[in-house]
């Protein structure tokens, strides 16, 4: 006889279903199996529950944290005759070692008292991978749960991700939903109202950023990404410590929580605080880590995986200082204007009367729709002369790029960036004198410098617009809700990109109606510091 039956799931909500099916296995000590057997259980039966996934919340795969399902597991059991144990299983991916892994992660959270094998377990799952990871395992006895057959694959009623789409379905509503109020368990009920669990979950599956695993983008390399930021985590610290307010403090878009190191150490903020919102899962969870780490000087920070464009995390009037690092032109590229414009209005009411917003980021040139001549190095590399490439693999793409010279990298950039967007940048593209030169708008010529040599993120970065604003249209706009804007404010040329990056690759000249460069201009701006105070 089977004592032990095993429940691995994200369990992030229970159904009436999953209740009658249990409750009916532990009052008969028999359960039927997937092939049709009939196994008689011990009378001593536990039930097993596996919360998969649980070092992730808030994505759409994994909407609440695990120590809520845990609560209602406990809930769901109590009138079922068997004792439920419950234990966290991390997420290791779609690993065929995951079995193994969470048999032995129940052996260890439970002190070594469950030690889970084929000889005195079942699986129960609907789940076709896990079965064939378990039977990899030696497990042999499967209870079907929701599963009705598997060639054609059909299950007799939903399962808990699509209980989830049926309250995101209904929306403000969902309360009211004749398939919530017949078919989710009081327990899961409970928590998701008593927590405003299922607001949670409509929130997330509406943010158009976080995908199913809470990132921003497939194609973002995050340890590129994470390097680079925290690379230059010092210098940016230093352009802005003398302008924050201490008292509540957000930085929104925080990545890896570095920025939010530095002030945690900074003396002058040693009351204050801070919160880090981002809404990247696996920079998020760098954040987590360091907390737990020990690693800030300041025991009030705190961080949230959010998109703040969804819901406001903090009253009017209630935030000394919010700041922004390389954010404002990620909601440009991947949310729009309106939603830009949107950002700057709810950090100007969430910004308490003497209080400031800072902005560091990319900038756009003024008069960036003039129309210029830009030289382009082709003899640094290889030109694209069209070649097949694999953008599936950025490895190997980036190799390619890698291989290009200024030119044929330009060749490649006019196709790859904002396609997805339905983006053209126009231009021509002629050689004189045996030099090439492309003839544009000084903005597309300014995104093309400063993005040509992400070769390693390429496919990301496409997305994104670094020159759609000059520092005469941000001061236009923060003017426009209501914010002052700091004398201190100023855009700059980022000298080391300038000497490695621009010189001897690209110049850029007035041009006349011959399309001949005429005035040799300087390279535009690269980054701003932004200060805008709420009088």
């Amino acid at each position: 006889m089977k004592q032990y039956v095993l429940i691995p799931g994200r369990h992030h909500i229970l159904s009436e279903f999953i209740h009658e099916y249990f409750d009916a296995i532990a009052r008969s000590k028999t359960v039927q199996l997937a092939d049709g057997r009939v196994v008689q259980l011990d009378d001593d039966l536990m039930l097993v529950w596996a919360v998969t996934s649980a070092n992730h919340s808030n994505t759409r795969r994994n909407p609440f944290p695990a120590h809520r399902r845990e609560a209602v597991i406990e809930n769901f059991g109590r009138d079922i005759p068997a004792k439920s144990l419950v234990y966290h299983i991390p997420d290791i991916g779609q690993s065929e070692r995951f079995a193994h892994f969470a048999i032995n992660t129940i052996e260890v959270e439970s002190r070594g008292q469950l030690r889970l094998t084929p000889e005195n377990c079942i699986i129960a799952t609907s789940t076709p991978e896990v079965i064939a990871y378990f039977r990899s395992e030696g497990f042999t006895e499967f209870a079907p749960v929701e599963l009705q057959s598997t060639e054609p694959l059909t299950f007799v009623t939903e399962r808990a991700w699509e209980l989830a789409e049926i309250l995101v379905k209904a929306g403000a509503s969902w309360r009211l939903d004749n398939d919530y109020l017949t078919k989710v368990h009081p327990a899961s009920k409970e928590m998701l109202t008593k927590y405003l669990l299922g607001d949670q979950l409509i929130e997330i599956y509406s943010d158009p950023l976080g995908g199913t695993e809470g990132n921003i983008t497939e194609t973002r390399d995050y340890e590129v990404y994470r390097a680079a930021f925290d690379q230059g985590a010092e210098r940016k610290y230093d352009l802005i410590k003398t302008h924050i307010v201490p008292g509540r403090i957000v930085d929104i878009g925080c990545a890896t929580g570095s920025i939010i190191k530095k002030m945690s150490f900074d003396e002058r903020l040693r009351e204050s605080d801070i919160f880090g919102i981002e809404i990247a899962r696996p920079l998020y969870e760098l954040c987590i880590q360091s907390k737990q780490n020990g690693t800030f000087g300041n025991d009030n920070v705190y961080f949230y995986q959010r998109n703040i464009m969804q819901s406001k995390l903090f009253p009017d009037n209630s935030v000394q200082t919010t700041t922004s690092f390389s954010l404002t032109h990620e909601v440009e590229s991947y949310m729009g204007r309106d939603s830009l414009l949107k950002f700057i209005t709810q950090i100007y009411e969430q910004t308490a009367v003497g209080g400031t917003y800072i902005n560091v980021d990319v900038i756009g040139p003024e008069n960036g729709d003039s129309q210029v001549l830009m030289w382009l190095n082709s003899e640094d590399g290889l030109d694209d002369d069209g070649r097949d490439t694999n953008h599936k693999n950025p490895k190997v793409y980036a190799e390619f790029l890698e291989s290009l010279s200024t030119l044929g990298r330009f060749k490649r950039f006019v196709v790859d960036f904002r396609a997805e967007e339905h983006e053209t940048v126009v231009h021509a593209l002629f050689e004189s004198g045996g030099e090439w030169y492309a003839k544009l708008e000084l903005r597309d010529a300014a995104d093309f410098m400063e993005t040509k040599d992400y070769t390693q993120s390429w496919l990301s970065e496409m997305h994104e617009r670094f020159c759609f604003w000059a520092l005469s249209d941000w001061k236009r706009e923060l003017e426009a809700v209501g914010f002052v804007v700091d004398p201190s404010s100023h855009a700059y040329r980022n000298e080391w990109i300038v000497e490695n990056r621009f010189e001897g690759k690209v110049a850029i000249y007035e041009t006349n109606d011959e399309n001949e460069p005429t005035v040799k201009l300087e390279f535009p701006v690269t980054s701003m510091v932004l200060v805008a105070h709420k009088m």
